[in-house]
């Protein structure tokens, strides 16, 4: 299922926010829809629990056209060794993927919802090393695989 925000709904701050820091206000909109607390320095490999299940939640954004100099289409950036502790804890059927496009097309904030094991039977066809010191391999999807 797709829950949708209009971009003309969010606050002075928001706006302000979606500017210097999308991926953190993609991450509170999360929250906010899905009911999670927003805890980004708990661990690297999820931003929030559902306190009352403890189911962990890691949300991946990206705006629908990114690039200033060469514009193209976003895409989400999922890597390896986070994708391996999302689906250890969805053993127990408690964590969950969160993407959010940024669609400044249609003037709407989509946001998707998939256990992390759908995303890497469905989004995932190879690793790519990431060409950054701290992180593993990754695989760059592009929104349209995840938003058709």
């Amino acid at each position: 299922m797709i829950e949708t925000v209009p971009l003309r709904d969010l606050s002075r701050r928001e706006r302000r926010q979606l500017e210097e820091d999308s991926a953190t206000l993609a991450e509170e909109i999360a929250a906010a829809v899905y009911g999670f607390t927003y805890r980004p320095d708990d661990a690297e490999w999820y931003d929030g629990v559902l306190e009352s299940t403890g189911a962990k939640y890691e949300v991946k954004s990206t705006h629908s056209e990114i690039g200033d100099t060469y514009s193209a289409n976003g895409r989400f950036r999922l890597r390896r060794d986070q994708l391996r502790s999302l689906r250890a804890s969805d053993a127990s059927g408690v964590a969950w993927v969160v993407f959010v496009l940024y669609d400044h097309n249609d003037g709407t904030i989509r946001l998707r919802r998939m256990k992390p094991s759908t995303v890497q039977r469905t989004l995932v066809d190879g690793w790519n090393e990431a060409g950054h010191q701290e992180f593993e391999q990754q695989h760059k999807v592009p929104f349209g695989q995840v938003f058709g």
